[in-house]
């Protein structure tokens, strides 16, 4: 019984999301246009003339300006962070067709796909399909789940083509971005509107997947741009190591739109909104009462909806000091046999900057967050048990913000301080201080050190919830793994060590490399209390292992992440990553939990991937991307190499064409353990695609 828990730890009360029914015929009209077409091939269309096949240089990298660090404009060379920027030539050139698969190319990041429609994406550890210890963003907009912590990647299905960037800070945020921010923070920011004028039809057809994004942009007034899009896709069912597929097909539509305004000289308004419907389906095993061993398969349907609107305010003045406003609210709704929730947010965040002395540089702000959700109870009598005590809640978040920035020596040394003050209703006041340094000792060096705090909230499920996970035991009497809330949880802490090096050889390359130590107090630990009658009778259930949540583990985790970047012309570029991690989890003396410290190894200790892109003419480029992953010795998960191919041909001003083809090396390969309720690991297959983009 206990090497069966362990196997499924920290899937407890992970919700599954499976999207995209492939139409067949659809399919092998796929198939038979990448016969026909295996010549041509795609490049992303954002500008309309040859220049988008033109190389990125090293001098335009250096002047890259980000603000995921610090909430204002940096220069991506000058960050005393473990930062990593994707733009939007890297986008265009890696062929990946959704977010996750972007994230593959960030060092450090694991990121490994469980089935066709569920990944895992973690930072520095902890890897899971409910990574709870990552803030994902998109243009500001927090899509971290307040109910169980993680990210339902399949549910962000945003024009791949409208992205202008993909920021990533590897390492505790929580001193900027608040609690949640732990070990990495990710922001996903979309072009200015002035950038996508004209009209895009974009089509990717393939042997996995079909996708149709169409989009429309241009000038309401002289000073005011707008584009509207609209994109559905389709998803093969993928296949299990034991040959049949997985029943996880899906699809969904997206469609939204953005509005730029240009008050006066330094003002700034945007709108922008999305609304978005999804048809996904998975195979789970449930507990039921007609079978012998009182579990059953079942293929489940997920709906998923929802639409979201956010409003962008910022003015400069003469001087120097600026001031940023953000309003958002969002609604999700997700119905399946594991859990339904229906969930509405609303957050303003203002933020003032402001030089008062010479050598200061002062960033303050406030914020304010509503969510209210609604949580079905599960039907008793079929054994789909999920109850949560309220049903029906809302939580409010408080915080504020202070940073400075002081100049110790002119052009060479500064000093960051800040912190982050919260307060909400689980745990009270929460303070995320941090303390940065970083040193210029010539020109073309950066060196940085830092001392963070940053902590993780406890969730609506780790809090109220009551979820029955399986049947351990047909009996008699039957015995059912059960997991329960805790009330009374802490918030998990980190404390967090960081020094980095940065170094600017020539116009040619970029090396970066960062070293890390973490220590983590107030772990949640799953504590069992033996058999006994469940808090919850069900005709199918006499005892129950009941899991209580608790505070009772601690960790370190350490490692190395090197990046490098070559453009020896202007025709070749090379990037490399390697990363080194290493967990190590402990109960405390009083804890009771004996399957927590397996965490460790769902993440890899090693990981590398290349990228080198090769302009063959003015219109025409190859890309190849490598990459390695290390072992998860938990899930049995080898370690495997795939490699990553796409040509790209710019055929004129208006039409771009390319073939990309993914997991070269291998029919298939398995990258991680699959979802709660499984039936089998699932392989991610081989595939090819043509993607046409028309600008018009």
């Amino acid at each position: 019984m206990t090497d069966f828990i362990k196997k499924r730890k920290y899937d407890l009360y992970q919700l599954i999301i499976s999207e995209t029914l492939m139409n067949k015929s659809f399919k092998s009209l796929a198939l038979g246009l990448c016969c026909s077409c295996c010549s041509v091939i795609v490049s992303a269309a954002n500008t309309n003339n040859l220049q988008q096949l033109k190389g990125f240089s090293l001098e335009d990298l250096a002047e890259v300006e980000v603000s995921i660090a610090g909430k204002t404009l940096q220069k991506l060379v000058d960050i005393p962070a473990a930062v990593y920027v994707l733009t939007k030539e890297q986008i265009r050139y890696s062929s990946a067709t959704n977010i996750p698969d972007l994230l593959r190319l960030v060092p450090g990041l694991h990121v490994a796909q469980i089935d066709a429609n569920k990944w895992v994406v973690s930072s520095r550890g902890f890897s899971s399909r409910i990574t709870n210890k990552l803030l994902v963003m998109i243009d500001g907009r927090s899509i971290y789940s307040p109910l169980f912590g993680g990210v339902m990647w399949d549910q962000q299905n945003i024009m791949i083509e409208d992205i202008e960037r993909i920021e990533v800070v590897r390492g505790p945020g929580g001193t900027v971005w608040g609690a949640n921010a732990v070990n990495g923070v990710i922001n996903i920011i979309s072009k200015h509107t002035r950038d996508t004028k004209g009209g895009l039809v974009s089509t990717i057809v393939g042997t996995e997947r079909n996708i149709v994004s169409l989009r429309q942009g241009g000038e309401l007034t002289p000073n005011t741009s707008y584009r509207i899009y609209a994109k559905h896709r389709e998803q093969d069912k993928s296949i299990s190591l034991d040959g049949p597929d997985a029943n996880d097909s899906w699809r969904d539509t997206q469609a939204g739109f953005r509005i730029d305004w240009q008050v006066s000289k330094n003002k700034q308004f945007t709108l922008q909104g999305d609304i978005y419907q999804g048809d996904l389906s998975e195979r789970i095993r449930v507990p039921s009462l007609a079978t012998a061993t009182f579990t059953d398969l079942l293929d489940d349907n997920i709906d998923t909806n929802g639409a979201n609107l956010l409003a962008k305010w910022s003015q400069t003045n003469d001087d120097g000091s600026s001031n940023h406003l953000q309003v958002y609210i969002d609604h999700t709704e997700r119905e399946q046999w594991i859990i339904s929730e229906h969930r509405d947010i609303f957050d303003i965040d203002y933020q003032y900057s402001v030089e008062p002395l010479e050598r200061h540089s002062l960033m303050f702000g406030l914020g304010y967050r509503y969510t209210e959700d609604k949580l079905p109870d599960g039907d008793i009598n079929t054994g789909q048990v999920h109850f949560f005590t309220p049903d029906n809640k809302s939580d409010h978040l408080f915080n504020a913000f202070i940073q400075d920035d002081i100049t110790l020596k002119e052009n060479s040394l500064w000093l960051t301080l800040g912190s982050k003050i919260e307060h909400n209703q689980y745990t009270g006041l929460e303070f995320q201080p941090s303390i940065r340094l970083r040193w210029r000792p010539v020109d073309n060096q950066l060196v940085w050190a830092s001392i963070s705090k940053a902590v993780r909230t406890p969730t609506r499920a780790e809090s109220d919830g009551l979820i029955l996970f399986d049947i351990l035991s047909a009996g008699p009497p039957p015995i059912a793994l059960v997991l329960q809330g805790n009330t009374d949880l802490k918030s998990e802490q980190l404390v967090s060590y960081e020094l980095g090096y940065r170094y600017q050889a020539s116009n040619e390359f970029i090396f970066d490399a960062s070293a890390f130590y973490q220590d983590y107090d107030n772990l949640v630990s799953f504590e069992s209390t033996g058999l006994v009658s469940p808090a919850i009778p069900t005709p199918i259930v006499a005892l129950s292992n009941t899991l209580d949540l608790d505070n009772l583990l601690e960790g370190t985790s350490y490692g190395v992440e090197i990046s490098t970047v070559w453009f020896p012309n202007d025709q070749f570029s090379l990037m490399a990553n390697y990363s080194y991690l290493k967990v190590e989890i402990s109960p405390k003396h009083s804890s009771l939990d004996t399957m927590s410290e397996s965490q460790e190894g769902l993440s890899p200790q090693h990981q590398f991937n290349v990228t080198s892109s090769y302009k063959i003419q003015d219109n025409l480029k190859v890309n190849l991307i490598g990459r390695y992953m290390g072992e998860l010795s938990t899930s049995n998960t080898d370690a495997y190499t795939e490699l990553d191919s796409n040509i790209q041909w710019q055929a004129s001003k208006k039409l771009s064409l390319s073939l990309a083809a993914r997991n070269l090396l291998n029919n298939a390969h398995s990258e991680a353990i699959p979802a709660v309720y499984p039936t089998a690991k699932t392989k991610v297959e081989r595939e090819f695609f043509i993607k046409i983009d028309w600008l018009f």
